[in-house]
């Protein structure tokens, strides 16, 4: 195609500002109707700040009076004297060339005393007898204004509303990768925001198979919803059971994005449902036990047998009674513990209270290392309870004699707890019952260890078992109770 050809077809620049200009001499109604029937008022304003030219219907609609009573009135009129010194201010600036912000919104104060927000966009040009002209392009932004304002405070509401809910809310992609998790859910597992944002729910549930993960998603993928129990690992490695309420989240087209999931805990429950078991079985296996040591050594009281039998049999009555009294009162010390507020109890004084009875009772000797004058804790008024059956454990099933019986108590203050250890220089635990000694359904540390580790939980602390000497068990224990400081 030769270029002859070619601009025929296509006009250059000046042939299509000939066009242009030709087009708009031929109909000035067109002009007309492409000012007055935009979405924003054109207005042009002297050197004098005053309107000189208000495109007629859209200025009506902003101004809220005729163009008339518009034209050759100062704009300033129609603003509040702090918002008209910074308009004039700048529109001074402006022509005298210095470089001002040419878009920006403004309040203005119409005859019929409605208020309006419009944005104001403003370039300098030359008129006919080459004087500069300010032209203002009007918008009016007010319902937009309303409707973020609106929005912005719905989404506070929502924001609110979750962060200070009881239950964990969490929301994943369609991976299964964490994109916002609320304080509840965080707190519940002992992480910051950053420590789960951006990582798989997965790494943080207790004894889900691949399998169950994948049944689950494609169940969110098909639409349904579901509440199931799930158990989380906090980020100190305790268990947390909850129920989970999941339901598909999708985008506005209807397509699967993620899931939406509430996670309620229900510790509190479960403790319950286990404490009670674990009572039923207190009553149908040891107290029966030592029902039948009683009957046994019942009938061995016999002024025919000799008089060493009918003595020792009488001492098996005696403690199979005190063992007995001791579960009871144990038990009954459990039932207290669920009606006791939370209180600032001061640990010190309550672990020499107990030592004192420790040493006379059961003769051990009793080290008190690295401990404060005075440690403020969140507890109640059992803390002696929790404290006296740890002491008591570390003496009573030490087979070494009197001051051959040792107990270490020592403490120290860290990130916002206190870590309390007591050790001893008995048999020592191993290793696997470390791991079941505070579970009710093995029955494996006995009532006193049991009701230890429900009070800790509900002091918000923890409690673990490690060895007195690392990596020697037969040395002896260690345990170690976590409990929250309280700070003045």
């Amino acid at each position: 195609m030769s270029k002859s050809h070619k601009n025929d077809e296509l006009p250059d620049k000046d042939q299509e500002r000939e066009i242009v200009l030709g087009a708009v001499h031929l109909s000035e109604s067109a002009l007309e109707q492409i000012l007055n029937n935009g979405h924003s008022a054109v207005v042009i304003v002297d050197n004098d700040f005053k309107f000189e030219y208000v495109s007629r219907r859209a200025g009506e609609r902003i101004f809220g009076s005729s163009v008339d009573a518009v034209i050759g009135h100062d704009f300033r009129e129609w603003m509040s004297d702090d918002v008209a010194k910074l308009v004039g201010e700048r529109f001074l600036k402006r022509l005298g060339g210095d470089a001002i912000p040419a878009e920006y919104p403004i309040k203005i104060f119409r005859q019929d005393g409605d208020v309006r927000t419009v944005n104001i966009r403003v370039a300098l040009v030359n008129g006919l007898n080459g004087q500069k002209k300010t032209l203002v392009h009007v918008l009016d932004i007010t319902e937009q204004k309303q409707y973020r304002e609106d929005l912005e405070e719905s989404e506070g509401r929502y924001r609110t509303l979750v962060e200070s809910m009881n239950d964990g809310l969490a929301i994943d992609d369609n991976r299964g990768v964490l994109t916002y998790v609320n304080d509840a859910f965080c707190k519940m597992l002992g992480y910051s925001h950053e420590e789960i944002i951006g990582k798989s729910w997965i790494d943080f549930v207790h004894n889900l198979s691949a399998d169950e993960v994948q049944s689950k998603r494609e169940d969110r993928i098909a639409g349904n919803s579901e509440n199931y129990e799930l158990e989380w690992v906090t980020k100190s490695g305790a268990k947390v059971p909850t129920i989970v309420s999941a339901t598909p989240y999708l985008d506005s087209d209807g397509e699967f994005v993620g899931t939406f999931a509430v996670i309620t805990q229900i510790t509190t429950q479960k403790d319950a449902e286990e404490t009670v078991q674990f009572y039923l079985d207190l009553l149908t296996h040891d107290i029966a036990n030592q029902l039948q040591v009683i009957i046994t050594a019942s009938g061995l009281i016999d002024p025919e047998l000799p008089s060493q039998y009918i003595i020792d049999s009488r001492q098996d009555v005696l403690d199979a009674v005190e063992r007995c009294n001791r579960l009871i009162t144990k038990v009954k010390r459990a039932g207290e513990l669920r009606n006791l507020p939370h209180s600032s109890v001061e640990l010190t004084s309550v672990i020499r209270d107990k030592v004192a009875v420790l040493e006379r009772i059961y003769g051990a000797e009793v080290i008190i290392e690295k401990m404060d004058k005075a440690i403020m804790v969140d507890a109640d008024a059992l803390l002696g309870e929790l404290l006296w059956n740890l002491f008591e454990n570390a003496a009573r099933h030490n087979p070494k004699k009197d001051k051959d019986k040792k107990v270490w108590i020592s403490g120290k203050k860290k990130n916002g707890m206190y870590e309390l250890a007591i050790a001893d220089n008995g048999p020592g635990i191993g290793d696997e019952r470390k791991v079941t000694i505070f579970d009710k359904s093995r029955r494996s540390g006995g009532v006193g260890l049991t009701l230890v580790a429900q009070m800790a939980r509900k002091y918000g602390g923890t409690i673990e078992i490690l060895d007195r000497v690392k990596g020697k068990p037969s040395m002896g224990t260690k345990f170690v109770l976590h409990l929250n400081l309280v700070t003045s």
